[in-house]
């Protein structure tokens, strides 16, 4: 039996999108986020949907408000991601980053620098969150 794959690839409507200013678990239909992190809200976590749920979809995350204090943090699901190389940390307005699921794994495509965007982490290390902004940072030892 054929399955109906292009119903999962429907058009997103430009007009649905979620602005969290608490942390908050994504769902496979959380395909906009526009997060504001500030002096109230605080630091938040987003967290990526399921990554065998989500497979073959785009997911947009652009941060409204945010700085070195009041960081938007991404992480995936329950460390679900093959090769997920440490969560990502966006601290200023208009950071932003695209992540794809090909169903065991996240790639992710960031304004700034995320391990393993262009570097190997060795075999045994445990890397740290990196900061995304204006400037590129190195993966914190």
């Amino acid at each position: 039996m054929l399955e109906d794959r292009g119903a999962q690839h429907d058009k997103i409507p430009v007009d649905k999108y979620h602005d969290p200013a608490t942390s908050y678990t994504m769902t496979t239909r959380d395909y906009v986020m526009r997060p504001s992190a500030n002096g109230l809200s605080g630091p938040i976590t987003l967290t990526l949907p399921p990554v065998a749920e989500a497979k073959g979809r785009l997911y947009s995350i652009i941060c409204r408000n945010a700085d070195a204090v009041n960081t938007i943090t991404i992480e995936d699901n329950n460390n679900d991601s093959e090769c997920w190389l440490g969560d990502i940390v966006l601290n200023g307005k208009c950071d932003r980053g695209l992540f794809y699921s090909d169903g065991l794994a996240w790639l992710a495509m960031v304004s700034g620098s995320w391990p393993g965007a262009s570097t190997t982490i060795p075999p045994g290390t445990t890397p740290s969150p990196t900061t995304l902004g204006a400037t590129t940072a190195a993966p914190q030892q």
